[in-house]
């Protein structure tokens, strides 16, 4: 580094010093300072400082007069600070003078507030005492009052001390012990009074009930030795004492147990009451029975001098008043005891009943004019009497349906059935058979033109319920509807007939109605038609005959108010709702029969036929009426037919669970020639035919012929129905097995003597019971060989009643696997 010359950096650190600027000349700011060159710097540095103590001592004495200036005002306002806070400490001192006086002149304001409620206190004490010493001396002038009789002014007495005692308790009087007594002797005041105006009351209006057979009320307008006391005087103290209310119902109790419940009650000699003028007591009215009083007239007449007997007595005004209490208890009491009564059920009293209501406005036209309540009531009655009357015609009605039902339930009647149809000559003629033996439909025949069973309603016939697929609902029984559909199926091939021209092969009950053939291409003629009658005999009970002549009755009844002669009936408006009661009974019938109809064996049967009869004979009824006639049975007669069914098929139902449970017991007849199987087989199928003719028994003497066999046939052929599925399910059947199998199926078969009309009848069981061919087939299966079971598919009949599959687990359940059997399933199953 170039040596500097220390003269050159005295400046330049004097320079930093001042202004924090480096040298701009780079040998000067990387000059080193040595102790050769400090001593001239710092006398660099102390010549410069020498200088500026020079520079500052020559402006302060320039600005010297300045500062001067400010440390004068800098004493004056110290001065005024010392001033200030002399100001302060006086408004201090002041303040808590101020707060002192504050404080005394509110001590002062407490004792003079003190003092007012010391003066106010005296001043209402005195005026307390001098009310306790008013209310004080009008209690015992009120006391005074009453002990003499004077009612009216005792009560305005009353009154004034209630009103002092009320003033007394807004003073501050009501926590003491004076006002709790005072309080005490104003309410003794008031008991007392109270029960002197009871007292007159009870000498004024006196009430002798049953004394004997006469009861007496007596009214008096005043006492005769007292004639103050007046009724008014009593009745208006009451009204003041704030008793109204209770004295009127009083005078109800009153009124009810004298004169109106003898009135209007008959004794035990069948005699009514009348109301006359005592003989005796001038004031006093009697109630004696009379022989006489046997109408409305009579006793409206009675009543009308009751009230013209009060009316007379009551201040108007407390007749108003009063009469809202008690005349609704004496139109409520004359409604129940004798109008409603009086409503009659026979159509002969009718002109009776509206000279009642004639008689009722006017007795309502004479309560108008005594200016009292009760007239709306009893002219809402006399407006709603067509309904009151329609409301007893219905009530004794049901009434009456109830007590049939469960009365009538338990007689029996036969009732013999006819159904008309028609028929194709060449349907007659296979019906008829081709022998004389076939005397299944022996009870159709040719009704004769007088025959007075012609409007009968028919049920189906025998073979028309036989072609009803088993499932369906069995209570279509007497259906006819389906007759014509079935029979218009293709004829042998619907009863399981083939086409050969075995003769033995049994003819059809109904033969199917024949379309017009064809032959060579032309169509045959029309065949004739023929009438065939079915008449049939089954059990009903008395129901059905009463019910059917009770709703007649009423519908008649509906048919007279129509007509003419009531066009003007106040009666009238209530036809129209006579048209509903039908149905109203029908649904009580339907309703109760159940309940009714549940403790006789047969009971579901009883109902089944009751509602079929009742049906029928409602429906050939409304057929006989005018066409202008307004009697709608449709809906009726179809419920009835559904609750016909509906019974029909519970006891179906019932029947055939009872038998597939006693079937239960061959537990699916596995190992039937093993005990304990065997015997358990042999006896569930015993017990099920011994359940089939006990079912026979029973439903023999209640349903038609034509009914019976279709439930029975319905029943077999559930019996035959699990019996063959379940034969069908066993996977292998020994040769004992399938010998023991046909002798339970024999067992079963015993049961088409309940089918046989008699001995030496067609047996008609297949009709009844469809299942029945296949089952008969099943018997010979389960014996045949092989090659009988393939002559019987190929050229008998088994193919109709069989599927090939069914066939086929039968053989491969009776056969061992062969060759032979391999080729029987083959053929089997090619359908050859």
């Amino acid at each position: 580094m170039a040596d500097v010359d220390n003269r050159a950096l005295a400046p330049a650190i004097l320079t930093h010093l001042q202004s924090g600027a480096y040298p701009s000349s780079p040998s000067l700011s990387s000059a080193d300072l040595t102790s050769d060159t400090l001593p001239s710097i710092i006398s660099s540095l102390r010549a410069e400082q020498e200088t500026l103590k020079t520079s500052i001592r020559q402006l302060s004495r320039n600005a010297a007069p300045d500062i001067d200036t400010w440390i004068n005002r800098a004493r004056d306002l110290q001065a005024d600070i010392l001033r200030s806070r002399e100001t302060a400490r006086e408004i201090v001192k002041e303040a808590e003078r101020v707060k002192e006086l504050r404080e005394g002149t509110e001590e002062r304001g407490r004792k003079a507030r003190l003092l007012e409620a010391e003066v106010g206190f005296s001043e209402r004490l005195g005026e307390g005492l001098r009310g306790f010493r008013e209310v004080n001396q009008g209690v015992g002038v009120v006391r005074e009052h009453v002990l003499a009789g004077r009612l009216g002014e005792a009560v305005e007495g009353l009154e004034t001390v209630e009103i002092g005692v009320e003033d007394l308790g807004g003073t501050g009087f009501e926590g003491t012990r004076a006002f709790g007594v005072l309080q005490e002797r104003v309410k003794g005041a008031r008991e007392d009074l109270v029960e002197r105006v009871s007292e007159n009351w009870g000498q004024l209006v006196i009430a002798e009930p049953s004394e004997g057979d006469r009861s007496r009320l007596t009214v008096r307008r005043s006492l005769g030795n007292q004639p103050d006391i007046t009724l008014e005087g009593v009745l208006d103290a009451a009204e003041r004492l704030g008793l109204a209310e209770q004295y009127a119902k009083r005078l109800t109790t009153n009124i009810d147990r004298t004169m109106l419940r003898p009135l209007l009650s008959k004794g035990s000699d069948g005699k009514s009451g009348k109301i006359t003028d005592s003989g005796t007591m001038p004031d006093a009215l009697e109630c004696t029975p009379d022989s006489q009083v046997n109408d409305t007239a009579s006793i409206l007449s009675s009543v009308k001098a009751l009230l013209s007997h009060l009316h007379s007595r009551l201040p108007h005004q407390i007749g108003i008043q009063y009469s809202a209490t008690f005349m609704p208890v004496l139109i409520s009491r004359f409604e129940e005891h004798w109008l409603e009564p009086s409503v009659p059920l026979d159509m002969s009293r009718i002109d009776e009943f509206e000279v009642t209501l004639t008689e009722l406005l006017s007795f309502a036209d004479f309560i108008d004019s005594l200016q009292w309540h009760g007239t709306d009531q009893l002219r809402q009655w006399v407006e709603g009497a067509p309904r009151a009357w329609l409301t007893k015609r219905r009530e004794a009605l049901l009434g009456d349906v109830r007590n049939l039902v469960f009365s009538g339930s338990q007689e029996r009647k036969v009732v013999e059935r006819v159904e008309t149809e028609m028929v194709s000559r060449d349907d007659a003629l296979a019906a008829s058979g081709n022998g004389g033996d076939d005397d299944w439909d022996s009870a159709w025949e040719e009704p004769s033109e007088a025959s007075p069973e012609r409007n009968a309603v028919p049920p189906a016939s025998a073979a028309a319920q036989s072609r009803a697929p088993i499932e369906d609902d069995e209570a279509s029984a007497w259906d006819t509807d389906d007759l014509d559909d079935k029979a218009d199926e293709t004829g042998e091939e619907a009863w399981g007939w083939g086409d050969g021209d075995d003769a033995n092969k049994p003819e059809s009950p109904v033969a199917a109605r024949t379309a017009q053939a064809q032959t060579n291409g032309i169509a045959t003629s029309q065949p004739q038609q023929r009438e065939v009658t079915l008449r049939e005999s089954y059990t009903t009970t008395a129901v059905p005959a009463t019910l059917l002549s009770q709703i007649q009755v009423v519908i008649k009844d509906a048919q007279t108010l129509f007509g003419p002669e009531y066009a003007e009936s106040p009666i009238a408006p209530a036809a129209q709702g006579l048209y509903t009661l039908p149905t109203l009974a029908l649904a009580i019938y339907r309703a109760t029969a159940p309940t009714a109809y549940a403790k006789i064996p047969v009971g579901n049967m009883l109902v089944y036929n009751d509602a079929t009869c009742l049906s029928a004979s409602l429906l050939a009824w409304q057929a006989n009426t005018p066409p202008s006639s307004r009697l709608r049975l449709e809906a009726d007669t179809n419920a009835l037919e559904t609750f016909a069914k509906r019974a029909y098929t519970t006891e179906l139902d019932a029947q055939r669970t009872i038998l597939r449970d006693l079937l239960d017991g061959a537990q699916g007849f596995a190992d039937c020639t093993v005990q304990p199987n065997k015997a358990e087989c042999e006896s569930a199928v015993q017990q099920v035919v011994d359940r089939m003719h006990e079912v026979h028994a029973l439903w023999k003497p209640i349903l038609a012929p034509s009914a019976l066999l279709q439930s029975l046939g319905s029943l077999l052929s559930s019996i035959i129905g699990k019996i063959t599925l379940e034969v069908e399910e066993l996977a292998d059947i020994a040769e004992a097995d399938s010998k023991q199998l046909r002798l339970l199926c024999d067992r079963i078969s015993s049961l088409k003597s309940l089918f046989v009309a008699s001995e030496g009848a067609t047996d008609m069981t297949f009709i009844y019971c469809p299942p029945w061919l296949k089952f008969q087939y099943l018997g010979e299966i389960l014996e045949s060989s092989l090659a009988d079971i393939r002559y019987m598919w190929n050229e008998g009949e088994l193919s109709l009643e069989f599927e090939g599959e069914e066939v086929v687990e039968l053989i491969e359940a009776l056969f061992a696997e062969s060759d032979l059997r391999r080729r029987a399933v083959g053929e089997i199953r090619r359908g050859r």
